[in-house]
């Protein structure tokens, strides 16, 4: 299993744009992929899926204050 990183960019009730950020866990790309649309933040978006890494990406930091409170959400692929 590889660890993966969705990014969704969508717009809010209040026509902003909103950002979610969710860590999966997946054999493939693929199969992360078929997750993000089953986890998706809204009913119309746009995603990015990225293999986790050391290197930085946008909202890495926010990401992981948010999954040391408690607020950030990390998927098993087994659980979708």
């Amino acid at each position: 299993m590889k660890n993966w990183v969705i990014q969704y960019v969508y717009a809010t009730e209040k026509a902003e744009q909103g950002v979610s950020i969710l860590e999966v866990e997946a054999e493939t790309i693929e199969e992360a992929k078929k997750i993000a649309v089953q986890k998706a933040a809204a009913e119309e978006y746009i995603f990015n899926v990225y293999p986790q890494s050391d290197e930085q990406f946008l909202g890495s930091v926010k990401h992981q204050a948010n999954m040391l409170v408690g607020k950030g959400e990390y998927i098993d692929s087994e659980e979708a």
